[in-house]
């Protein structure tokens, strides 16, 4: 007995002493930023916005990525690690609230967030002086009922009168259905139009059971315009090999640097909210590779194809493997 509790001890703090992978520190998901610093400034109400910028020197030209938040994730400090690492790459970053409340109906969500990309544009001129927006190179990128929006807003883009949406990434696409344990709350238009350009990624969680895949899979399958070779459906995995350990759940993309990490959340779900890790800059490393390819032509293996450079996540300190994406489609 004595034996077994010692064998026991010695596997879990040989664990405790593995840490996973950090930040790369460059390329796709890289620290090696542009930008130092970020102005932030925002219009109320469910049409309203926030709007990001760089500094430190401010560039005079910027891609824009849209960012969509998941369901009543109203503040955005819940991605705020994600949307600092964006800005100070480079980009503006427009947040459409579409949300003023969690009463906000879902059928409003798509037109607040038009209204809100279109508001945040039009405003540039005014809050940001010189700084000029890129609308050759327009990306979006959404989470949970975001990744739902960040789909419908590429596929109605044209429609609306908004600039291309060049790279579209769903990380954790949610329309509250629950695995189709209850009626789906968030509609979901047809995708069809999304042009045949674009570069679509989706990211499940194997852990997330709150946003399933087969939604993923839906967004997959209804953007029938865009190429095979343009589009794949990864599923992120759990890994306790070390600590913290690697928990692909519903919150993997909520993260701050400076936030309080809900290590022992009341639902499994959001565990680790707030944690920003290796999954964390597997998303981040995989949008921009997706937007670059889309923008520049590079970087495509790292954000598309299911190869290696796709699906690797790096290594725990001890070398040992991060168990790898897996590829859906």
């Amino acid at each position: 007995m004595r034996f077994r509790f010692l064998m026991m001890w010695f596997a879990s703090t040989a664990a405790a002493a593995q840490m996973p992978p950090p930040q790369p520190a460059h390329g796709p998901g890289g620290s090696d930023y542009a930008h130092a610093g970020i102005i932030a400034s925002t219009r109320e109400g469910a049409q309203g916005w926030r709007l990001f910028t760089p500094t430190g020197p401010a560039p005079a030209s910027a891609p824009v990525v849209v960012f969509c938040h998941g369901w009543g994730a109203l503040d955005s400090k819940n991605y705020q690690a994600w949307i600092d690492h964006l800005v100070r790459r480079g980009n503006i970053v427009i947040w459409p609230n579409y949300q003023d409340s969690l009463l906000t109906p879902a059928a409003k969500f798509l037109p607040n967030a038009v209204a809100g990309v279109r508001g945040a544009l039009a405003s540039l001129p005014e809050t940001r002086g010189l700084l000029h927006a890129d609308l050759r190179r327009v990306a979006v990128v959404g989470h949970s009922a975001g990744g739902v929006l960040a789909a419908e807003l590429a596929a109605v883009a044209k429609a609306e009168g908004l600039p291309e949406l060049r790279a579209v990434m769903a990380v954790e696409p949610g329309d509250g259905s629950q695995g189709g344990k209850r009626r789906a709350s968030v509609p979901l238009v047809d995708l069809a139009p999304m042009p045949a350009t674009t570069r679509l990624l989706v990211m499940v969680g194997a852990d997330d059971h709150r946003a399933f895949e087969e939604l993923g899979l839906h967004i997959y399958d209804g953007a029938r315009a865009v190429p095979a070779a343009q589009k794949n459906v990864l599923e992120m995995r759990s890994d306790r090999h070390g600590q913290p350990p690697l928990i692909a759940n519903h919150s993997v993309p909520a993260g701050t640097f400076d936030g309080h990490p809900q290590r022992r959340a009341l639902l499994a779900d959001f565990e680790h909210a707030g944690v920003v890790d290796a999954l964390d800059f597997a998303l981040w490393k995989h949008f921009d590779a997706l937007a670059d390819c889309a923008f520049f032509g590079r970087d495509c293996n790292i954000a598309l194809g299911g190869g290696a450079a796709q699906t690797a996540v790096g290594n725990w300190s001890d070398g040992v493997e991060v168990i790898p994406l897996r590829v859906l489609r």
